[in-house]
Formats: C-alpha cells, sequence, structure tokens
C-alpha cells in the first residue's frame, strides 16, 4: 500500500505474554503487521500489566520467531515508564492516598524505592474500580482514582510525545484496543484528537453458542452496553457482525476486517507429506472440544489404521484427554505433543488439519493450515470456519462425531479429492495476507478518521 496513514497508529493490549496468550499474541501481531501494510509510519505496542524484566526482549523474540521483521514496531508499557520517570504520572494526579479497607500491591524501582500502590480488587470488573492509585515520591502522595483515570493519564501521555516528535499539536491518534476489560476503561478520554478502535477476538455467545444463545458472561454484557464508546468496532467476521448489529442496539460503525496471517505461517507446500498424518493446534480447553476429536478417532482407524492424530498444545484438560486417549486404547494413534515451537513446519506436512471447537473467533490456525494447502475439516460453529475455510475443506455439524471421523476418512483416501482440495486451501487463505487485510483496515480507518470521533457525539447525545 503507499503513502502513510494521517495519523499515528498504536496497539493497546492489558499485556503481551505468548507463553500465555499464544493464539491471542500471534493475533497482536497480526494486528501490528497489518497496520504497517495499512501506511501506519511506525506503531506502537502499549501494554499495561506490571511486568518483568525482560519482557521487551522477549516480545521481540517472538516476533522475529514469526516473521515480524526487525523494527516494525515499538512495544512500550505504563509502568515500565511510570518506574523510569514517574513526573508525567505525578503531573496527572491530586494530593492524596490510600483508599480505606483496600489492600494494595507496590511497585518499586530497581534501587527498591516505592513509585506506584496498586489497589487489589476480589472482583472480576476490579479494572473499574475507583479505588485510589498512589504515586509515591517528590512532596508527598498523590492519586489517581482507579484504573481508568491511570491508563488515561499514560495513554494521554503518550499521545502528547507522539505529537511533540510529529511537531503537529493536532496530530490524530488511531487506538486500536485488543482488549475488552481495557477498552471498558478508556470511556473518560475525551480527546477529540483521539479514535478508539475495538477489535473483536472470540464468539460472545455461551452455550448452545447458536443465534438465540444469551451472552456469555457478565463482561460481555458490559462491553455490548459499552459500544457506543468506541469509533468503529473491528470484528473478526461477517456473521459475528450481523448478529451483533440485530441484536444489540447502538449506534458505532461496525467492518469487518480478520486477523492476517504472520509471515512465517505463509509457507510454501512441502514436496513430502505424511499421508496418514491429522494435526490439530489448539489449546486444551473445553471450548476446543479435542475429546470430539478422539471419539472419531475410534471411528477413523477402523477404516485408517495406520492413521495418527498429533494435538499440539496445552492446557488444563491435558491429563483428561490423555485419560480418554488411553482408556479407548487409542495409545499409538493420537498423540498429545504439548507445546511445540515447530507446530507450524508440522502442520504444512499434514495430510489434514482437525478443529473440532464449540465456538471460535476466526480461527487463526485454520488460516495457517489453509495457506500450506492443508485441507481442513472443521465443525461449522459460531464463528469463524465456514468463512475462512470457503471450499479449502469440509464442514461438519457442530458435535457430530461420525461426520467428522467420515469427512477425515475421505480426505486420507481420495487423493484426487485432496489434490483439489488443497489447492482451492492456498486460495482461500489467500484473502488473509496481510497486505490484503491492510488494504481493508486502511479503507475503515480513513473513514473513521474523516468523521467527527462518533464516541463523543454519543456522549454530547446523552
Amino acid at each position: 500500500m503507499t503513502g502513510q496513514l494521517d495519523a499515528d497508529a498504536v496497539v493497546l493490549t492489558s499485556r503481551f505474554a505468548p507463553e500465555r496468550d499464544g493464539g491471542y499474541a500471534v493475533a497482536v501481531l497480526s494486528r501490528l503487521l497489518t497496520l504497517r501494510s495499512a501506511g501506519a509510519r511506525h506503531p506502537l505496542l502499549l501494554t499495561l500489566d506490571v511486568g518483568s524484566s525482560g519482557d521487551r526482549e522477549r516480545a521481540v523474540a517472538y516476533a522475529h520467531a514469526h516473521g515480524v521483521p526487525a523494527g516494525s514496531f515499538t512495544m512500550r508499557n505504563l509502568f515500565d515508564e511510570a518506574v523510569r520517570d514517574p513526573s508525567w504520572l505525578r503531573a496527572r494526579a491530586l494530593p492524596g492516598g490510600r483508599t480505606p479497607g483496600v489492600a494494595y500491591r507496590e511497585v518499586r524501582d530497581d534501587r527498591g524505592a516505592l513509585v506506584v500502590s496498586l489497589p487489589v480488587i476480589a472482583d472480576a470488573a476490579w479494572h473499574l474500580s475507583e479505588a485510589n492509585v498512589v504515586v509515591h515520591g517528590g512532596a508527598g502522595d498523590r492519586v489517581l482514582p482507579g484504573f481508568a483515570a491511570l491508563y488515561v493519564a499514560w495513554l494521554s501521555h503518550v499521545a502528547d510525545g507522539l505529537r511533540d516528535a510529529a511537531g503537529d499539536a493536532e496530530r490524530r491518534l488511531v487506538v486500536i484496543c485488543e482488549s475488552r476489560q481495557v477498552g471498558e476503561t478508556l470511556d473518560r478520554w475525551r480527546d477529540p484528537r483521539v479514535r478508539i478502535v475495538h477489535t473483536v477476538h472470540n464468539s460472545h455467545l455461551a452455550h448452545p453458542f447458536d443465534a438465540s444463545a444469551p451472552v456469555r458472561d457478565e463482561g460481555w454484557r458490559r462491553w455490548l452496553d459499552a459500544l457506543d464508546g468506541f469509533d468503529l468496532v473491528l470484528w473478526p467476521t461477517r456473521a459475528q457482525a450481523c448478529e451483533v448489529d440485530g441484536r444489540f442496539p447502538h449506534r458505532v460503525r461496525f467492518a469487518t476486517v480478520p486477523s492476517a496471517i504472520l509471515p512465517r505461517h505463509t509457507r510454501r507446500v512441502p514436496s513430502r507429506r505424511h499421508d496418514d498424518v491429522v494435526v490439530m493446534a489448539c489449546r486444551l480447553v473445553e471450548q476446543k472440544r479435542v475429546d470430539l476429536a478422539i471419539l472419531a478417532w475410534e471411528e477413523v482407524v477402523r477404516s485408517r489404521p495406520g492413521a495418527r492424530l498429533e494435538v499440539y498444545g496445552d492446557g488444563p484438560l491435558r491429563e483428561h484427554l490423555r485419560a480418554m486417549i488411553r482408556e479407548r486404547g487409542l495409545d499409538e494413534a493420537i498423540r498429545l505433543r504439548g507445546h511445540d515451537d515447530d507446530v507450524r513446519a508440522a502442520m504444512a506436512k499434514a495430510r489434514v488439519f482437525l478443529s473440532t471447537s464449540a465456538f471460535e473467533g476466526q480461527g487463526l490456525a485454520i488460516v495457517e493450515a489453509l495457506s500450506a494447502g492443508v485441507p481442513v475439516v472443521s465443525t461449522d460453529v459460531r464463528y469463524g470456519p465456514a468463512e475462512v475455510i470457503g471450499d479449502g475443506g469440509i464442514l461438519v455439524p457442530a458435535g457430530d462425531v461420525a461426520g467428522i471421523a467420515a469427512a477425515v476418512v475421505s480426505l486420507l483416501d481420495d487423493d484426487a479429492r485432496w489434490t483439489r482440495t488443497s489447492e482451492r486451501a492456498r486460495r482461500s487463505a489467500a484473502r488473509f495476507i496481510p497486505e490484503t487485510v491492510g488494504a481493508q483496515l486502511r479503507r475503515e480507518l480513513e473513514a473513521t478518521l474523516a468523521e467527527p470521533a462518533t464516541r463523543l457525539c454519543a456522549l454530547a447525545d446523552s
């Protein structure tokens, strides 16, 4: 894409911890790369957690390992900057002290000096508490009324610095918020030069995960009630955007912009494949329904005795799934490989990629498989698989164990069908390269920048 975006751009997230948030971390990296393709000069990655030494170096190493070029973005952290020079924080705080009856967590500098005290709130909505955040040092303690005030103080400081660097006091800033908890705290940021763009990573639905299903939890309910606090919401699929649009009143504009595939995940089709190997790549959690794959594999090996299922990923259900495999005598046919940095190389050499989720947001692992020409067998769930896979695989009704087995066997047994589906898989994946997604993102950001901040218009009318 030619020409720079007429605004600075940052990606805002609560934390960037690839070792804990694999798929989410990949999506955040994807957004940074897409921003570059959309014409952002040098996007920033802003994090809000109290991290540990080496976080920035680990993030850069992770990005490089996934094919993101060095220098593509700069990572900044609220507490790193508060510890290094808290003057900006003190300037935005008022005299005061700790909120009575509230426990506090202390943040100190390298010399052990107390810099900030954070309230510890035993509630899922801790981020909305107005218990004082205490800033120490100088002529006495000063306070900000809660985490929302703390976050907005830092974001305002970052925005001021970008404008100073550009020599333009009216320079606009696009903030792409990746975390719903963080997004809920931004309603105090009334700067008309800022556009707040919120992304979505997963389904908002609870069981049974269909159009009539309730909203998943209170956090999602609060966020959906707060939609008009943003200037643009980016959904990973058209289906989810349409269903939310028809169910929840809002004025904010919706757009569909998926996560792009990272460079390392765009692989040439290997010269050799393992003809009987099927791969899954997911966390071992209830959402991913790996138990369905195990049940289906009993039927697969009856038709294809040499078929192997390689499951990459870890999680709290590991031992439960291992017991299922053992009870069914499938120890030789199914392997739980845990976390493995070489999962994408294994995926690219597989005959089939399998996804048995109960629900999805987009399904980045599915896109990665398609890009390697690996046909996908997936449950047809909200949201993602149907839009992402196209004719590059086979969709099976959710929970249909026999259907999963039959689809897998058909791709293992029928070479002609496999070849056709593999070619279509690569074509489906081409829609998700950074340049293509970047062009979509550029159009949506320019449309948002072309009008006044709609979140402020909504406030004025309320």
